[in-house]
């Protein structure tokens, strides 16, 4: 298993408004890791449109438990992308993982 498919920026989604006004969200860089493209399965993506969401890719990533469907990933092509899915395992190679289910988000947000 490698790592070797690009950068993957994980962000959080921050509030930046002034307090009491409309809420302005933002990304804040929380994590950048090396990553590795994995195949989207038959099983996966039809059990992600089964619950309304849009599986585009999967990734892995050495194990990182601060990850969650909170946050939102952009890689490399720059496009933006919610984090689905988060599933910390053990690889073939037995390394801790953790694999990113990635749906295509059409409402861009701004870098903080």
């Amino acid at each position: 298993m490698t790592f070797d498919d690009g950068i993957a920026r994980i962000y959080d989604m921050v509030d930046v408004s002034v307090p009491g006004m409309k809420p302005v969200f933002k990304l804040r860089l929380k994590t950048d890791p090396y990553f590795g493209f994995e195949t989207v399965g038959i099983t996966r993506y039809y059990t992600a449109l089964q619950a309304h969401e849009q599986i585009t890719d999967v990734i892995h990533i050495w194990e990182d438990r601060t990850i969650t469907t909170n946050n939102i990933c952009i890689l490399e092509d720059g496009k933006q992308y919610k984090c689905t899915f988060v599933q910390h395992t053990i690889n073939e190679d037995n390394l801790p993982i953790t694999k990113i289910s990635l749906e295509r988000i059409t409402e861009e947000y701004e870098l903080e």
